[in-house]
């Protein structure tokens, strides 16, 4: 069975939380031997999402890890809270 988006943003913050990837592009593009480039691509659209709500622009520079990980590390985890609190 292929991993949701959620499963898909789980895997990818846990690989920038441990050091394995230094950013979100580069953590769910790393994915691409467990999902498909659909379920990828949902899932950078979800976090572009959050960071547009959340700050009002989304900074390619953190998407891509130019900026520090903990910023990485806060966009994906609260990309994850809002998908969960939408499904309660």
């Amino acid at each position: 069975m292929e991993p949701t988006v959620l499963g898909v943003l789980r895997k990818a913050c846990d690989l920038v939380c441990s050091g394995q990837s230094l950013g979100i592009i580069e953590a769910i593009s790393s994915l691409r031997d467990q999902t498909s480039g659909r379920t990828r691509d949902l899932a950078y659209y979800t976090v572009l999402e959050t960071a547009m709500m959340g700050r009002g622009d989304a900074s390619l520079a953190m998407l891509a890890g130019d900026d520090q990980p903990e910023s990485a590390i806060e966009l994906l985890q609260a990309t994850i809270r809002r998908i969960m609190s939408g499904l309660h």
